[in-house]
């Protein structure tokens, strides 16, 4: 009877720690298992909602073959996957390209799509390119940015101003290669003489 008694005598005390080690396994199987739920993949499938969202976003690119550089800056973007399309909200952008041509704006809100490199501006947009030193300033409710042809375009009532030159109309496309800017709709314009 004595090795029995020594034997539970010996297993009693361990048995604070088995209960110990029980406890803390199934708290830590429960930490699991509400993480996985709170993260499943099961959550939004649809690919025209946001999958995320960012604060102060910032995109920049490189083209050393072309010599050309931007950036975009926003104070929040979020992503919908569905066209790899990013919302931006109060965004500023910036480009750099040869030949002494620049691009910057800003708007109330954005859209930047990364498949086909197009940015548009929208809610109180100014749009300025200069181009071998011609400044060309165009302001409007919508403007479209495509960074592939190396347009800037609108189909809103836009505002432009060069040096010496003011118009208002229905469209406007400014090519920033050749610094050739064409009008659509009616045109309401001004010629000032430099003073």
């Amino acid at each position: 009877m004595k090795p029995l008694s020594a034997f539970f005598n010996l297993l009693s005390q361990f048995i604070p720690l088995v209960l110990t080690f029980l406890l803390a396994a199934a708290s830590y199987w429960f930490a699991i298992q509400s993480e996985l739920s709170l993260f499943s993949a099961s959550g939004k499938a649809d690919p025209a909602s946001s999958d995320y969202y960012v604060r102060n976003f910032s995109v920049q690119s490189h083209n050393l073959t072309e010599s050309k550089y931007s950036i975009i800056r926003s104070k929040s973007a979020e992503h919908i996957p569905q066209g790899n399309v990013w919302n931006i909200t109060s965004p500023e952008l910036e480009q750099f390209e040869p030949n002494n041509v620049m691009v910057n704006g800003n708007a109330k809100t954005g859209v930047y799509l990364l498949d086909t490199d197009e940015i548009f501006l929208k809610k109180d947009v100014v749009v300025n390119s200069r181009n071998n030193g011609l400044l060309t300033v165009m302001k409007s409710d919508e403007i479209r940015i495509d960074n592939i042809t190396n347009e800037i375009t609108t189909d809103k009532k836009v505002l432009v101003t060069r040096p010496g030159q003011r118009f208002e109309a229905q469209g406007a496309t400014l090519n920033n290669d050749t610094g050739e800017l064409t009008a659509q709709g009616s045109i309401k314009f001004r010629i000032e003489a430099k003073r």
